[in-house]
């Protein structure tokens, strides 16, 4: 063999070993390192034992187990986590690269990623749990795990619980169906803003998104579709209200009022999410208003707007997909704009029928556009969101371009473009909103609002305009939590987050044992949310693993401050630090929603918890 033939095999094994690595830790949870280390003791396991040992048996049952083999390298065990999962995949890569490599003629080769070929497509979610998955809860005694909301959060967890042999919990969602925000949300031209191959579980791809950002009916849909999936529709106790939380310190439970009665648990994972209680301002006059007054967060199913004059208060995420839907059919739209944002145009076009049925029937095209779309969300990140980014500039100077070159009127074009960093308020993605703004039934008012009267709006400056409907398009109370939660010696969780909310790792708050937070403070990230779930999920799963039903942990005082110190200090190097007034962050300049980490520094830094920071005692 040539010596450049022979570096050509060396560099398709690292790549083929890079990729298995990156598969390991994006889609299986595995630790970074573990999966690094795993990758190259697979290889180097390979190498030396390639010429040394031979799998016994006749050519069709190398060929079978080669298969087998193929399908366990990505499909781990659901309950093993960690170096036993490591040691999974690295055994079953090992024997794979054995058996394939005995296998000299083509069609054997080929039969084998046949074989693998079939499994995937069998099991599209990997390898079966082995225990049960049924309920166990009974009637009258503590739960092993309560979890409130059943989002994509909520059965992130359930999933895991159930991956780790826990069936002892119940999902109590007040809602009469899963999907969280997609079930509250449903106003017209609501869709998601991270394109949908990352916006769905790693475990569990979805090949039939109709768009590159999926609209809110799939979401919901695929929604329902994940709790059937996961196994964990049965826990779910739906429409069932959560009205408080309160630690008993005499029976070491979380006492959960629900409905009329109270409910114990062991541990309690909240799992309600950032984007359901609306934010409703109070403008005087509001109640002497002849006409409908609705927030966009609770959009009336019986809403016709058609003919009517409407006015959107509001420039954000919400109002920037509802006015091109609503413009569509209403008398006129007078939007009420405050601060410009910075909307980048989505190209939000249709999957086509081929790359659907290649994503249903190759499953590792679905998972190479994820991996395409993660790392691309990854250096965007990197590239622009430091306060001190070279590349921002570009990004602005291009996204001012396109603003002048789609809205008509070159006055209105300067009043929709910021005068902040790009990325200081959330950056708003879709295609049809600047278009939406040349048709001749949609102004925009810049002028602040003095007070509502019988017949519509009256500004600070004198104006006065007359509308049949006001939309809310005010945004969320994110950080309000949504009932109260009393901790050790009654510490109110609320009046702790008053002045900053904080907590270690945005899951876990010092004075609230066994208490786990989904979305908690400094949780927002750039990307996609549901690999923030996945990780979250992972990491509450080992701790209640460990600590069961016998022990109390929370994070020691000190680890809280130590983390939140470091977090805020490296906040005020992001753009979110920048010159906007946001929801993000407090007066002071204190940010209490975002992490300040690319999405992968986040996930390793959750693979494993540290247990020297928390405190572990017998309930």
């Amino acid at each position: 063999m040539s010596r450049l033939k022979q570096i050509g095999l060396i560099l398709v094994n690292l790549a083929f070993y890079a990729f298995l690595a990156g598969y390991w830790y994006l889609a299986t949870n595995l630790p970074p390192w573990h999966a690094l280390v795993g990758a190259l003791l697979s290889y180097g396991l390979f190498l030396t034992l390639r010429d040394r040992l031979r799998i016994p048996g006749p050519s069709p049952l190398i060929v079978a187990l080669a298969g087998v083999l193929f399908f366990l390298m990505f499909s781990p065990l659901p309950s093993l986590r960690g170096l036993s999962q490591m040691l999974w995949l690295v055994l079953s890569a090992v024997l794979f690269r054995l058996c394939f490599s005995q296998l000299a003629a083509f069609p054997s080769k080929a039969g084998a990623l046949a074989a693998s070929y079939i499994l995937f497509l069998t099991l599209p979610m990997g390898m079966p749990r082995l225990t049960s998955t049924e309920p166990s809860t009974q009637p009258g005694e503590p739960m092993d795990v309560a979890v409130i909301g059943a989002g994509f959060g909520g059965l992130a967890v359930g999933k895991e619980l159930l991956d780790s042999g826990v069936t002892n919990f119940r999902i109590y969602e007040a809602a009469p169906e899963v999907g969280g925000t997609w079930w509250h949300n449903r106003y017209p031209g609501l869709h998601v803003d991270v394109r949908s191959a990352l916006y769905s579980f790693s475990t569990y791809p979805n090949p039939d998104w109709s768009r590159r950002w999926a609209p809110r009916a799939e979401l919901l849909d695929y929604a329902v579709s994940v709790s059937k999936a996961f196994g964990v529709r049965p826990f779910v106790a739906f429409e069932s209200w959560v009205q408080g939380l309160q630690f008993n310190e005499q029976t070491g439970l979380w006492d959960i009022r629900v409905g009329g009665e109270t409910v114990q648990a062991h541990n309690v994972v909240m799992a309600t999410g950032g984007l359901h209680i609306p934010n409703s301002p109070q403008f005087a006059g509001s109640e002497d208003f002849s006409g409908r007054i609705f927030h966009s967060a609770r959009w009336p199913d019986d809403a016709d707007l058609a003919g009517k004059r409407v006015a959107i208060i509001g420039s954000g995420a919400s109002a920037v997909q509802i006015i091109p839907e609503i413009a569509k059919e209403a008398a006129r739209v007078d939007m009420y704009q405050r601060t410009p944002n910075w909307v980048s145009p989505s190209n939000n076009t249709e999957v086509p029928g081929w790359q659907q049925a290649a994503y249903r029937y190759v499953p590792m095209a679905y998972k190479f556009e994820r991996l395409r779309t993660h790392v691309g969300s990854e250096l965007g990140f990197r590239a622009t969101f430091p306060l001190d980014s070279e590349y921002r500039g570009g990004l602005e100077d291009w996204l001012t371009n396109y603003i002048e070159g789609t809205v008509d009127d070159a006055e209105l074009a300067a009043v929709l473009t910021p005068d902040y960093e790009f990325g200081c308020k959330r950056p708003l993605v879709t295609q049809f909103f600047y278009p939406s703004l040349n048709r001749d039934n949609v102004n925009v008012i810049t002028q602040g609002i003095e007070r509502f009267t019988p017949t519509g709006i009256a500004g600070v400056d004198g104006s006065a305009w007359d509308y049949d409907v006001i939309i809310l398009a005010t945004g969320y109370r994110v950080a309000q939590l949504p009932f109260p939660i009393e901790g050790l010696e009654g510490q109110s969780l609320e009046a702790l987050w008053e002045e900053k909310p904080a907590a270690y790792e945005s899951m876990m708050v010092n004075g609230f044992p066994n208490l786990y937070l989904m979305s908690g403070p400094n949780s927002g990230l750039f990307g996609s949310i549901i690999i923030h779930i996945e990780s979250a999920a992972n990491y509450i799963a080992q701790v209640i693993d460990e600590v069961g039903t016998d022990q109390l942990i929370q994070p020691t005082l000190e680890a809280q401050t130590a983390y939140n110190d470091d977090l805020q200090a490296k906040l005020q190097t992001t753009v979110w630090a920048g010159s906007c007034k946001s929801w993000y962050k407090l007066d002071d300049g204190t940010i209490v929603a975002n992490n300040p980490y690319p999405i992968s520094e986040i996930v390793y830094n959750r693979a494993q918890p540290n247990w020297a920071h928390f405190t572990i005692t017998e309930r």
